[in-house]
């Protein structure tokens, strides 16, 4: 399996703001989900699949600007932040990952 590139995660991330404008309840982890999945509350199945890999890119790149000191193993935080620091991040992650392409 491998990893997506920063075309796909950004694609994916612009999808997950556009969730997360369209509905600010959802925090970050449900509109990665939403956008990914197309089911906010989809359950991850155990294994890594290139939707699951996609996912975790995308919540790892808006937890990293939100919490750039904590290393991958410390950012599971995209389901804890809340709407809106969620999406604030999410635009961040969402501008640099576009300085990329």
């Amino acid at each position: 399996m491998t990893m997506p590139t920063h075309a796909q995660t950004a694609e994916a991330l612009t999808a997950t703001i556009r969730a997360m404008e369209a509905d600010p309840s959802l925090d970050p982890d449900a509109a990665a989900h939403l956008a990914v999945h197309g089911d906010a509350n989809w359950q991850m199945p155990y294994g890594d699949t290139a939707d699951s890999l996609l996912y975790e890119a995308v919540v790892d790149a808006i937890a990293h600007d939100h919490a750039p000191h904590l290393d991958a193993d410390e950012r599971d935080l995209a389901q804890e932040l809340s709407p809106a620091d969620g999406l604030r991040a999410a635009r961040t992650a969402s501008a640099r990952l576009q300085s990329y392409l």
